[in-house]
């Protein structure tokens, strides 16, 4: 009989740690950071997760789910840049913090766990995330896209010279991931549930498929990941969200049974109708 979740609603709660919002600069890019106060606290080495916007949209339309990623030990870097559909800058803001984890004097130096980097995005930033790790797999460990776009939205813009600069192939992807979509009306013309299966079937290895229909009891939809005060509605996608990063990043035993096992509790949700895993 179909439930409602009890475990990635656990992980819907603010996590366990403290957390802190800055803005840092490197070259010409500038990135916000968002991470735990104190890693001293964390008993472990806080993995990285690397962030892509939507199109015209800058970390700050993010900050519920990102800084909810940071209250769980991740360190999540955010390009500033509103086009980010070719993955470079996704990948260079990963591999700043890289390169920081080993820099005397960093915040960061000796704290990071580096070689568990996940990229994250929405929509064209989702793109990105994907090119990311199909174009640098040593460097990406875990995927997870929100509203993926039909790649036949896929257009030139400013960090795509060509269309085929902007173009995701998940078919590609060696490492787990997760594909989030909704039953909204945008999402219906962007990233259709039968575009995100169709996504989810091309992957060769392990993946989830997350199609969300009601996020804090409104019907969730393409923007439904960015903030509340920006029209967004995330309550409902921050547990399964996060217990992805901490199933893949951290190797959570609990946060497991939402995508693995006899029935993963993805699959068996009611506010998650058409949701699969492999």
């Amino acid at each position: 009989m179909p439930l409602r979740s009890h475990i990635s609603a656990a992980f819907g709660a603010l996590g366990p740690f403290a957390t802190m919002t800055t803005t840092l600069t490197s070259g010409t890019a500038t990135y916000d950071i968002f991470r735990p106060v104190d890693y001293d606290k964390l008993g472990f080495k806080s993995p990285i997760v690397t962030w892509g916007n939507g199109t015209n949209a800058t970390p700050g339309r993010y900050s519920t789910m990102l800084s909810h990623f940071a209250s769980y030990g991740f360190t999540v870097i955010a390009t500033t840049l509103v086009n980010t559909g070719s993955g470079r800058e996704i990948a260079a803001a990963a591999r700043y913090l890289v390169e920081a984890d080993t820099k005397p004097g960093s915040v960061f130096a000796g704290h990071l766990d580096v070689h568990e980097v996940a990229s994250v995005g929405h929509s064209q930033g989702a793109t990105g995330a994907v090119r990311v790790a199909t174009m640098d797999p040593r460097l990406v460990s875990s995927v997870m896209t929100f509203s993926l776009p039909n790649i036949k939205w896929s257009a030139p813009n400013p960090d795509c010279p060509v269309k085929a600069d902007c173009e995701a192939h998940p078919n590609r992807l060696t490492q787990p991931a997760f594909f989030i979509s909704t039953h909204g009306p945008l999402d219906a013309i962007i990233a259709s549930p039968a575009t995100e299966r169709a996504d989810f079937e091309s992957v060769r290895g392990r993946a989830a498929l997350g199609i969300i229909a009601l996020s804090g009891g409104r019907l969730a939809d393409h923007n439904s990941v960015q903030d509340a005060d920006v029209g967004g509605n995330p309550q409902g996608e921050l547990g399964y969200a996060t217990a992805w990063l901490e199933y893949t990043l951290r190797a959570n035993k609990m946060a497991a049974a939402d995508f693995s096992g006899r029935r993963p509790e993805l699959v068996s949700n009611v506010d998650w109708p058409e949701s699969m895993v492999k």
